[in-house]
């Protein structure tokens, strides 16, 4: 039976022979349930960068918000893993590690296997119809196979939904994590109406609502130059707000 999973596994990523690179997997990303899936309970954001998959998982019923990461890799060709550094930047088998900062080494026996290892393929490197690359537009997306059967597709986002700021902000101890990771800062509206200014602090007739999160872009005396992504009903409209805030809009400045 374990053979038989390993075989069914391996087609998914070598029907084609083609390798994906980590390079293609680094930015955000977004779980997409497949259809008819009850799998719409929470959304799972995941971000790659530097041989690390840092992973935001929100719960939409508690509004609960984890985060963790992992460092990724692909198995070498005729080489087994003993170490960090045996993973390759390309291939098509990736391993997951969870972090261990009190490991004298790299070696593997420090580090715990989050999951096994999976198939992982950027834009459809397979010849099935479901795996076809983005057309027309389209984001582009990976996916992972953990056994050989079921595929989960990953679309690329342009920034972290505002759902998930709303809610980070709300948790201290995550939202940093978060931050750190990201390098951006990420506020939210406290006030009725906060009137948006342009680069000449002259005011504009735009706004931002309370509750609305931005991600800090400079920070200057008493101003804060923000972007801010409108969305309808959870997708975004494709546009960028971009100006100058007051201090005294936002919480925790």
């Amino acid at each position: 039976m374990i053979v038989l999973l390993l075989i069914t596994s391996n087609t998914l990523g070598q029907s084609t022979g083609i390798h994906s690179n980590l390079k293609d997997f680094e930015g955000m990303w977004q779980f997409v349930p497949p259809k008819g899936s009850n799998d719409t309970n929470f959304t799972s954001i995941k971000y790659f960068k530097n041989r690390i998959r840092f992973n935001i998982f929100y719960w939409h019923k508690s509004k609960n918000i984890d985060v963790d990461s992992m460092l990724i890799g692909f198995s070498p060709k005729d080489k087994k893993v003993y170490k960090l550094s045996d993973l390759d930047s390309v291939g098509q088998r990736m391993y997951f590690y969870s972090p261990n900062p009190q490991a004298p080494n790299d070696s593997i026996k420090y580090f715990r296997e989050a999951s096994p290892s999976c198939s992982a393929l950027y834009n459809g490197n397979a010849i099935e119809e479901e795996l076809s690359p983005p057309e027309k537009g389209r984001p582009n997306y990976f996916t992972f196979s953990f056994n050989g059967r079921d595929i989960d597709r990953h679309e690329q986002l342009h920034h972290l939904p505002n759902l998930i700021v709303s809610n980070l902000v709300k948790n201290k101890k995550e939202l940093y994590k978060v931050e750190a990771f990201l390098n951006k800062k990420f506020l939210i509206i406290k006030n009725p109406k906060a009137y948006i200014f342009n680069d000449a602090r002259n005011k504009t007739k735009m706004y931002l609502l309370k509750n609305d999160p931005i991600v800090i872009i400079e920070k200057m005396a008493d101003w804060l130059k923000f972007n801010y992504y409108p969305e309808k009903n959870g997708v975004w409209t494709g546009k960028t707000i971009e100006g100058w805030i007051k201090k005294s809009d936002v919480d925790n400045p």
